[in-house]
């Protein structure tokens, strides 16, 4: 599995977003990190995170688990997107990035 891309919200983390930074840091590799809360227009930086996340998923929405109450993207949660050998992409929102990353490391 190669990871592409995680897009996340520094000022709202949950819990785990720092341990999956700290285990993409450490793989060899480059990787898209994508922090919303970092760049200097955020409505513009979610417009691209999400347009990433649509360019992974092709058809239909994004998974539910990047939707606040209102239907407003949220990404603290935190969102890998890897591609398998075969060119597939998934998308890992919230806890299941740091599993997708512990199930490759088994």
């Amino acid at each position: 599995m190669r990871v592409r891309t995680y897009i996340y919200d520094s000022d709202t983390p949950v819990d785990y977003v720092e341990a999956v930074l700290e285990r993409l840091e450490r793989r060899d590799e480059s990787i898209e990190f994508q922090d919303v809360a970092a760049a200097a227009d955020r409505d513009d930086a979610v417009r691209e995170a999400t347009f990433a996340i649509r360019e992974s998923v092709r058809i239909g929405r994004g998974p539910d688990g990047i939707y606040d109450d209102e239907g407003n993207p949220d990404f603290s949660a935190g969102v890998l997107i890897t591609q398998a050998p075969t060119g597939r992409r998934a998308i890992h929102v919230g806890r299941e990035a740091l599993e997708a990353l512990d199930d490759e490391e088994r």
